[in-house]
């Protein structure tokens, strides 16, 4: 029975040191896979009722002037307008853009964001790209960050160019 006690105690003490080393090692293997896909909780692919329980939810303050479905907010000290499509009735949110007031050390934001979404950054001419969530495209320019739904975004130049 002694021994019992003594191999369980042991078997406790090693996975105790295991998580102190490695934290990541109780969280289940789906979570670290998930991306997030999101600024301040806009996403592309929210309905536009969606995004209007998130600014109540989170007691946002933002105005709807550029449009019947783009929300304008001040958050944190960042400027986040969310376009959503007028022609579709649940006015899906397509686009989410966060001008950020001090964004600080380029090196520095473009490792947080890399790290905030789980993704690789890859720097192209205009400044710093991510794909993230499902086909998200989220771009840095150095003072704004900028998420987009790349297909309804193509669709919704298909639409304009039919007009």
């Amino acid at each position: 029975m002694k021994v019992a006690i003594v191999i369980a105690g042991l078997i406790v003490f090693a996975v105790a040191a295991l998580v102190a080393i490695q934290p990541s090692f109780l969280k289940p293997a789906s979570l670290a896979l998930v991306k997030k896909s999101d600024i301040f909780g806009f996403s592309p692919g929210m309905t536009f009722d969606e995004a209007s329980k998130l600014v109540g939810q989170r007691h946002y303050l933002c105005r709807q002037n550029r449009g019947p479905y783009t929300f304008e907010c001040e958050i944190n000290g960042a400027r986040v307008t969310a376009h959503g499509v007028e022609a579709d009735a649940r006015h899906p949110i397509w686009r989410v853009n966060a001008t950020l007031n001090n964004p600080g050390a380029q090196e520095a934001a473009v490792k947080s964001i890399s790290d905030q979404f789980n993704a690789p950054a890859i720097k192209d001419r205009d400044g710093w790209t991510w794909i993230v969530g499902r086909g998200f495209k989220l771009s840095f320019d150095g003072a704004s960050l900028t998420l987009v739904d790349e297909a309804a975004e193509a669709r919704l130049r298909e639409d304009d160019a039919k007009r």
